[in-house]
């Protein structure tokens, strides 16, 4: 056997020297082993079928991307056209393969309306004919072109450890972004989304630039292509503070309004760096207007909180949350 390949491929016999006849059942020294021959026969027997397989006749249908050009700037596509074509070719396997790893792009001219694909010419391999193409004709349906500022959506979701919160909400940069499209189009827009993000565990300062989402490039064109986003993440701790209620908005001829009870205790968050504010601030304080006393038909009304200014406070929450009055004279 190795005597027939050496004599098919004489690049083997000067790759593993000549074979000698074999004596006593043993591989004479320098010679190829017989596994070795037989990798190699089936690589070689591979290349052949290969090489002959290739040369053979095939019909493909490839999903080819579709290109839009020579759209005039006044005007803008209401439609998008279809993202890909399919279309049936012919030809040898070689070069079908070929464009089913590197498929041709099929560019269609925005100055006509209808357009007839069998009538666009597609850059293949040579030998390869297209035996249809679906679908056959497409049109582009066209509006004058106008702009619109709209806000941003941010679709960044940004979390915390259970010890830290942000300080403000995020802030954009810019906040909003220059639609350019189709009248029909951006009627109906409200807003431009970013893209979905979500980052974990925020302790510090975020500075985050954040693309906008593309879902109608064909049709809009959005500038600038990308916004930044400021956060900051603080340390958050627990406060709690006891709030005496006042009654606001007595009239002269009125009797004084008792509250029951007259003080509340108000549980909060705040950043660890106000704790102290938080506590000592003399604008932290709770109101009951009579206003709101005299129009109550359930004896029972809610104190409003005065927050404390330039602290930040999170989540309060009021105990109890209603308070009893007496000794009011209707008038």
């Amino acid at each position: 056997m190795w005597s027939e390949v050496t004599q098919r491929f004489p690049l083997l016999q000067e790759i593993f020297g000549r074979q000698p006849a074999a004596s006593a059942g043993r591989r004479p020294e320098g010679g190829p082993s017989k596994g070795m021959v037989i990798t190699i026969c089936v690589l070689i027997s591979t290349l052949l079928w290969l090489t002959f397989t290739l040369q053979e006749l095939y019909t493909a249908t490839l999903e080819l991307p579709v290109k839009i050009t020579n759209l005039p700037a006044d005007q803008a596509l209401a439609v998008a056209p279809p993202a890909t074509v399919r279309v049936q070719v012919r030809g040898e396997g070689y070069p079908l393969v070929q464009l089913y790893f590197n498929p041709p792009s099929l560019t269609l001219d925005a100055r006509q309306e209808r357009i007839d694909l069998s009538t666009v010419d597609l850059v293949l391999p040579r030998g390869v004919i297209v035996e249809s193409i679906t679908p056959p004709i497409i049109e582009l349906r066209k509006e004058p072109r106008v702009e619109r500022r709209l806000p941003v959506a941010l679709r960044v979701t940004l979390e915390t450890p259970p010890t830290h919160d942000l300080l403000y909400p995020p802030r954009l940069e810019p906040d909003s972004v220059t639609v350019s499209g189709a009248a029909s189009i951006l009627q109906n827009l409200t807003a431009w989304p970013t893209v979905s993000m979500r980052l974990t565990d925020v302790r510090d300062v975020v500075k985050l630039r954040v693309p906008l989402a593309d879902t109608l490039h064909t049709l809009v064109t959005v500038f600038p292509e990308a916004i930044w986003l400021y956060a900051q993440a603080v340390p958050f701790t627990e406060g709690v503070r006891e709030l005496p209620v006042r009654v606001t908005g007595i009239p002269p001829t009125e009797r004084a309004v008792t509250l029951e009870p007259s003080v509340v205790r108000v549980q909060f968050r705040v950043p660890l760096a106000q704790y102290e504010a938080a506590m000592q601030a003399p604008d932290f304080y709770a109101t009951v207007s009579y206003e709101t006393i005299r129009t109550d038909t359930t004896g029972r009304v809610r104190p409003l909180v005065h927050l404390p200014e330039g602290v930040v406070l999170r989540d309060l929450a009021v105990s109890p949350p209603v308070l009893r009055y007496y000794n009011v004279l209707m008038p």
